[in-house]
């Protein structure tokens, strides 16, 4: 009985830290494609169409919303989640300049965010 105790805490204490390293290895790799999608969307030497625009901010949201979900109740998460979600929402009304805007409010928390998941 004591064997199978210790046995249990010490795959515990083992796997802990193991687990938070996978969930800032998906937030790394969620950010490295929004950040690109963020990137992309402040070009305006090209003229996106209206469904493009409808699928990247839908693609961008998704991606914030895992972000945020993964990145354990950081400040930086939150407030990425809540530009891309102003770009979206702006992809969704029309407003380019808006998205695009937003896009590059959006990526100073991106780029603390791949800060914090490369620790």
């Amino acid at each position: 009985m004591k064997v199978r105790l210790t046995l249990a805490i010490i795959i515990c204490a083992v796997g802990l830290p193991l687990s938070a390293q996978s969930s800032k290895s998906r937030v790394a790799s969620d950010l490295s494609r929004l950040s690109a999608i963020l990137i992309d969307s402040q070009n305006e030497k090209v003229t996106i169409s209206a469904d493009a625009w409808r699928v990247t901010g839908n693609e961008a949201n998704s991606l914030a919303n895992r972000i945020a979900a993964n990145a354990g109740g950081q400040k930086a998460a939150r407030d990425l989640r809540t530009h891309v979600h102003e770009m979206q929402a702006a992809a969704l009304s029309g407003d380019a300049a808006g998205a695009r805007t937003h896009a590059g409010m959006a990526l100073p928390f991106a780029y603390q965010l791949t800060d914090w998941a490369s620790k």
